[in-house]
């Protein structure tokens, strides 16, 4: 028997992040796939991980998810999306992947001494305090996706999977979206200089 897809739950439910993966196990065994008798609704690689909606459930809000298109074929972009945290529990984000790239880093940018915006790893992750919220954006925080496996055009969907601390793990998918200036920024090497 194939284990069954999880379907989005649409619930006022607060539950703290640590409570989360026995909600989810709970919920995954109660929810029954939708459309002819006896059908089953898998991932092609196996279960599937909660997307938006059942995070949602969980009261971790995710918002306007999007991923920038690449300048002229370069092996590196970002994603971004908000983050919203409705629980009564720290919420950790610990890490982001995704098959679309060879890796995903969480950045964070700082101004240097000549102006230029330059890239500073979150290792730790970013936290979202309980009823708190943190932007992804241009210009700010963001997801580094490094080592592009295929060409990203405006339209594109990646699909991005959100890790947090307590070993939730949720699906995203993030809609290309055109470039649109913003401020210089610089990566450890000098030739990695892009626009954010």
């Amino acid at each position: 028997m194939q284990p069954r897809r999880l379907r989005a739950v649409q619930a006022p439910v607060v539950i703290a992040p640590g409570a989360a993966l026995a909600v989810l196990a709970l919920v995954a065994g109660v929810v029954a796939t939708s459309g002819a008798a006896g059908a089953q609704d898998t991932a092609p690689d196996g279960p599937s991980r909660p997307g938006v909606d059942a995070a949602r459930a969980l009261g971790i809000h995710l918002g306007d998810p999007w991923v920038r298109a690449p300048a002229g074929g370069a092996g590196v972009t970002a994603a971004y999306f908000r983050l919203e945290n409705r629980t009564a529990s720290a919420l950790r984000l610990t890490g982001v992947d995704s098959p679309a790239a060879d890796a995903a880093e969480l950045h964070d940018l700082e101004e240097d001494a000549g102006g230029v915006m330059r890239m500073r790893p979150l290792p730790a992750g970013l936290t979202v305090p309980p009823g708190g919220a943190a932007a992804l954006a241009p210009g700010g925080r963001h997801v580094m996706l490094i080592g592009l496996r295929r060409p990203l055009g405006a339209g594109t969907i990646v699909p991005l999977t959100l890790h947090f601390a307590g070993g939730l793990a949720v699906d995203v998918e993030a809609p290309v979206r055109p470039a649109g200036g913003g401020r210089r920024h610089s990566h450890a090497a000098p030739d990695e200089e892009h626009r954010e």
